[in-house]
């Protein structure tokens, strides 16, 4: 007991670097694994939800693949005045095929209407390579931080 009296803002130091080292490697493991499996829907946003003491909100979206539609969340990246006018609008949704659940929407990368599906989504993609560099931004929040802070 009093080596952890004497020792605590090293332990401290320590523990809290390991947060922070443990939050970049899941990142960069979420970023591997949506380029290896991931796959592309175009979601649809159909509300804004505010959290907290008015500090942040989120995107509620819809996504189809398939012949289900999933309805997920994601963090606003614009500001909060800006949020209603995407309402109704359509973006890229980059999710995992081995767990659909996991996914992301891309606010900074809106859907044509002339696209209609999933298929021709992934062919709008690619031949846009200039939208790459944008998805880099996987995930937009570190998973560690999301869930248990």
């Amino acid at each position: 007991m009093q080596f952890l009296k004497k020792n605590y803002t090293i332990i401290l130091f320590f523990l809290i670097i390991s947060v922070f080292a443990y939050d970049y490697f899941t990142r960069q493991d979420f970023k591997g694994n949506y380029r290896k499996t991931g796959a592309y829907a175009i979601g649809k946003i159909y509300g804004i939800k505010e959290y907290g003491r008015g500090t942040g909100y989120y995107y509620l979206y819809t996504f189809k693949v398939g012949d289900k539609e999933y309805k997920d969340r994601s963090d606003g990246e614009l500001p909060f005045s800006k949020g209603p006018r995407n309402v109704d609008k359509r973006f890229l949704v980059v999710y995992l095929r081995n767990n659909i659940h996991n996914n992301v929407l891309y606010i900074t990368i809106p859907v044509h209407d002339s696209v209609k599906n999933n298929f021709e989504l992934e062919k709008w993609f690619l031949g846009h390579p200039e939208i790459n560099p944008k998805l880099d931004s996987i995930p937009g929040t570190g998973f560690f931080f999301e869930n248990y802070f």
